[in-house]
């Protein structure tokens, strides 16, 4: 009879049917939003670098065209903005605990979730013709002693990643990122119901 008691409650603490154990779970969202943090922040990092290295190309170089120091200041116009938005959304995912603060993290997730995809969305289009548009300006310059033929091969490969980032990288990049998130938020979801039932 000892034996049947044990097994019964053996039988009870088994997580039910279709259930993560929690701390597999838990281990598995740190996971996650760790790596997207380190992506994050990471990515404001080289923003920030950049932009150092454009405001000492804008103070310390004499460049002879007005045009050069219009490029050189709507580049780092728009790698600031862009940054402080990379560093906004830094914020919101890594502010919470998402083992103790469960359903604030999951709020943050999901507008962290909608940001993303409307940065990549049109915002994009925007960062890349600002960016274009201000390398192009900075490179007519540069460019000018060179050969026709390697100024015309320089723009050739600089017009072309940008459209290989714009159109193909890009795309690539929002699918993997919201695949991750969406991973997070459905682990957040499943803990959040396995601790209801």
């Amino acid at each position: 009879m000892k034996n049947f008691e044990e097994l019964s409650s053996l039988w009870i603490e088994q997580p039910k049917a279709g259930q993560i154990p929690v701390d597999t779970l838990l281990k598995q969202v740190k996971k996650g939003t760790a790596a997207l943090n380190r992506k994050l922040l990471w990515s404001v990092v080289l923003m920030a670098a950049t932009f150092m290295f454009m405001i000492v190309l804008f103070l310390f170089f004499l460049f002879n065209s007005w045009l050069t120091y219009a490029g050189i200041f709507i580049t780092m116009s728009t790698i600031l903005i862009y940054a402080i938005m990379m560093f906004r959304d830094y914020r919101l995912i890594a502010s919470h605990d998402p083992t103790t603060e469960v359903n604030v993290y999951l709020e943050n997730l999901k507008i962290y979730k909608t940001s993303r995809v409307r940065v990549y969305g049109n915002m994009y289009y925007i960062y890349t013709f600002l960016m274009s548009l201000g390398l192009s300006l900075f490179l007519i310059e540069i460019l000018k002693p060179a050969k026709l033929w390697f100024e015309m091969l320089a723009y050739a490969l600089f017009f072309g990643w940008i459209i290989f980032v714009t159109f193909y990288w890009r795309k690539r990049i929002i699918k993997t990122e919201q695949q991750k998130i969406s991973e997070i938020i459905e682990r957040l979801e499943r803990l959040k119901m396995q601790f209801r039932d």
